[in-house]
């Protein structure tokens, strides 16, 4: 399994037209606890493999060899009005309730499909746990010698727990770029780079299918 990798033009011109489609319900995502503690930070529509948008998506994953044969354990398209800070996705949530469970199904990727073009990113870090939260990793480990720079911090993460850098190392820094797939591994902790106007994407968590 690769820490991270992505593929162009994942979605044709007529795919979106299913995405726009999508009648699900629309639920407000209230930050639980990071930097955003207690504000909305993005509107959530949750589906499934059984609706049309369901069934494009799983299909077109069958076709990427890195992605054959997995288990989804989530889907939603989201809305995302304020940049998320540092965290996993070991544990998928709902209304923060576990959606998936990582001793049935061993956690893969989060892959992430832009559905807007822009100046928008996703923070990949070195760093990895088997826990979602951040705060609980600083109090197992160290801060480092060598972090991630004062400059890329402020550039990318600026709106995170100041705290935090000295903890942290960039893997990667994805680009977003409408209808391409980036996919992660969903130990790595990660994060939103800095934006203001809000951005859209399909998100899904995977697992390995027993």
């Amino acid at each position: 399994m690769k820490d991270y990798f992505e593929i162009d033009n994942f979605l044709t011109d007529d795919d979106y037209g299913i995405i726009e489609q999508n009648s699900a319900k629309i639920e407000s995502f209230i930050d639980p606890n990071g930097v955003f503690k207690g504000t909305e930070s993005a509107k959530q529509q949750w589906f499934n493999e059984s609706t049309a948008l369901g069934t494009l998506i799983k299909s077109k994953l069958e076709q990427i060899e890195l992605l054959r044969g997995i288990r989804i354990d989530g889907m939603q398209v989201a809305d995302m009005l304020k940049p998320y800070d540092v965290h996993g996705d070991y544990l998928v949530q709902k209304n923060q309730k576990a959606i998936s469970d990582p001793t049935m199904h061993d956690p893969m990727y989060t892959i992430i499909i832009p559905l807007v073009e822009g100046e928008y990113h996703t923070i990949v870090f070195d760093q990895k746990a088997d826990y979602n939260n951040f705060s609980d990793y600083k109090e197992k480990n160290a801060e480092l010698a060598e972090h991630v720079s004062d400059d890329d911090w402020q550039k990318y993460c600026g709106h995170c727990h100041a705290v935090d850098q000295k903890y942290l190392t960039i893997k990667k820094v994805l680009h977003w770029h409408k209808g391409s797939l980036m996919a992660f591994n969903r130990r790595c902790f990660h994060a939103s780079a800095n934006f203001v106007k809000p951005k859209r994407a399909l998100v899904l968590w995977s697992s390995k299918s027993n």
